[in-house]
């Protein structure tokens, strides 16, 4: 009978052994994929921030040689103070050669909320995988990344503190060129921001991962004691022996200490205390309402003091990367035949456009002809030609804008031998030959919204030579989808 209740048990068990392992094991492949994408993200926006750093030290070395010089020559109370200043561009610069061990020291007491969150997603996947050693490379490739993000920040305060230093001395000395060492700076960490954002988006498989380990039981428990730092400690403990044990002093205890000090007269001593402790706390609530008043108005003048504007108007699109900057237009348009037998056209073209500022873009791009017969009863399919196109659009208000443009179409005849008997009604001109033909285009384009990734774009075009090109009409419409 023994034996027949302990097989029983057995098969009633194991499905739920087995489910636990199932799971536990889905977690720790889960985890360690997400470990795996946000440790290459977190390391690629390392080497972004040390590229974007050394790119600004270099040139803010530049920019500060040349005030010395102007300091130099104009004013050597100023020069004085600015050679007796420890701290420069040049030093920081070797700073930021430094190897993990002088990193580790400059930034031993800083935290990062970056690798804390992974912090509290590898202690969830360790607590899952029973200690595995596997799991062991992931802390120490954490505590790499967050010392090199944080020594990045030590780097960027450094250049702050240089910065408003040779500001101070510019300003006293009255000697113009700081605008660009401050111009750099804002530009320079603006992009720095930009990499953070880029940092900070998910990929889709690193939401899937996070889903999946955001249902699993523990999981929000374990981020709030990673996060909570100190108060993460007491997590655990679920009563006042609890924290006894870990050494703290509960009220219990307290009250003991009073009691037995006290004797019997502990209920008198403790009323008096209570009404001597209620006058107290009201005074103390006034001065400390009085306190709290002046702490923000304290901090109201320093947020005003830190917000103040830049001395240069700002253009968004210098603090974004290069190819952030660029945008991705396609269009496509329609034109009827001429009377020189050129059939109806159907045109379509991909342009990529650089963002000089919000409102200026300009921008090349590559065209092809499609050749759609004379007329409705007359349909006939042909390649036409490709073209180059190169324009300029400016944008005023409520998406309205102006657009000036130049392209060029090179025609069937350049890329296919046509047959010498073959009659052309071409009458070539300066703009329209055999082989290629070429247009000015000018006029208003309106954007509209499609989506969160793209807008659309109408333009009502006027082409100067359209005469030279025996066109029908001077206007065509273009209708165009861009990028955002």
């Amino acid at each position: 009978m023994r034996a027949f209740t302990l097989l029983f048990c057995f098969y009633l068990f194991v499905p739920v052994f087995s489910f636990a392992q199932e799971e536990n094991g889905q977690i720790i492949t889960q985890g360690t994929h997400y470990l795996d994408l946000k440790i290459k993200a977190v390391d690629k926006y390392n080497a972004r921030l040390e590229k974007q750093q050394q790119k600004l030290i270099n040139k803010l070395k530049r920019k500060e040689q040349k005030l010395a010089t102007k300091l130099k020559s104009t004013d050597s109370v100023a020069y004085s103070r600015y050679k007796q200043q420890n701290l420069s561009y040049d030093s920081i610069g070797h700073l930021m050669n430094a190897d993990s061990a002088t990193m580790a020291a400059r930034t031993k007491s800083a935290k990062n909320p970056i690798t804390d969150s992974l912090k509290g997603v590898e202690a969830f996947v360790q607590s899952k995988s029973g200690n595995s050693p596997q799991m062991q490379g992931y802390t120490s490739e954490l505590t790499k990344q967050q010392t090199e993000l944080n020594y990045h920040t030590y780097i960027n305060s450094l250049i702050t503190q240089r910065t408003n230093s040779l500001k101070s001395i510019a300003a006293q000395g009255d000697v113009p060129g700081f605008t660009g060492i401050e111009k750099q700076v804002f530009y320079g960490k603006a992009k720095m921001n930009v990499y953070k954002d880029m940092e900070e988006d998910p990929s889709k498989a690193e939401d899937k991962a996070l889903e999946y380990l955001e249902g699993s039981e523990g999981f929000d428990q374990a981020m709030k004691g990673q996060a909570g730092g100190a108060g993460g400690m007491t997590a655990g403990a679920s009563s006042a022996s609890d924290l006894e044990k870990m050494g703290y002093q509960t009220k219990s205890q307290l009250q003991n200490s009073l009691q037995q000090k006290f004797g019997g007269n502990m209920g008198a001593i403790t009323q008096q205390v209570s009404s001597q402790i209620s006058q107290f706390q009201d005074k103390l609530n006034r001065v400390q309402s009085s306190i709290n008043d002046a702490k923000q108005t304290k901090q109201s003048l320093q947020q005003l003091k830190n917000t103040s504007k830049p001395s240069f108007k700002i253009n968004p699109e210098r603090g974004k990367p290069f190819w952030k900057r660029l945008e991705k237009q396609y269009n496509w348009q329609t034109t009827r035949a001429t009377a020189d037998g050129q059939p109806a056209m159907l045109e379509a073209s991909a342009m990529v456009g650089f963002k000089q500022t919000p409102k200026l873009v300009y921008g090349l791009g590559v065209a092809s002809a499609m050749g759609l017969g004379q007329s409705w009863s007359n349909v006939q399919f042909s390649f036409q030609g490709v073209g180059l196109r190169s324009y300029t659009t400016w944008q005023w208000q409520y998406g309205v804008g102006t657009y000036v443009g130049y392209e060029r179409m090179y025609k069937q005849a350049v890329f296919i031998k046509q047959p010498e008997n073959v009659a052309t009604d071409i009458t070539p001109s300066a703009h329209n030959t055999t082989t290629y033909s070429e247009s000015v285009l000018v006029g208003l384009t309106k954007s509209y919204k499609i989506n969160s990734k793209y807008n659309g774009a109408i333009q009502l075009l006027y082409d100067i030579w359209w005469q030279q090109k025996g066109l029908s009409s001077p206007f065509l419409i273009r209708f165009s989808t861009i990028t955002k």
